[in-house]
């Protein structure tokens, strides 16, 4: 039981991570949320990039996952 639910933790994990590269060719969560929300402003996509990435690049992974998610679940409802 413990093995599966293991197994089942490391699937949802390299599923998270892959999905990452393919939207956003990147394995880090917080560069991933800079892509993210450079692709939702109101500037040009290569602008909006240079100022996301400055203004993530000093949080944690945990949190910027965790925005990344928000902004994931935000898309969905809208």
């Amino acid at each position: 039981m413990i093995r599966s639910a293991v197994v089942f933790l490391l699937l949802v994990f390299g599923g998270f991570f892959l999905g990452l590269y393919v939207a956003y060719d990147e394995f880090d969560p917080c560069r991933a949320l800079a892509v993210e929300k450079a692709r939702r402003a109101a500037l040009p996509t290569d602008i909006a990039e240079i100022w996301t990435t400055i203004t993530t690049e000093h949080r944690d992974r945990l949190s910027c996952t965790r925005s990344l998610v928000a902004s994931w679940r935000e898309r969905i409802v809208d």
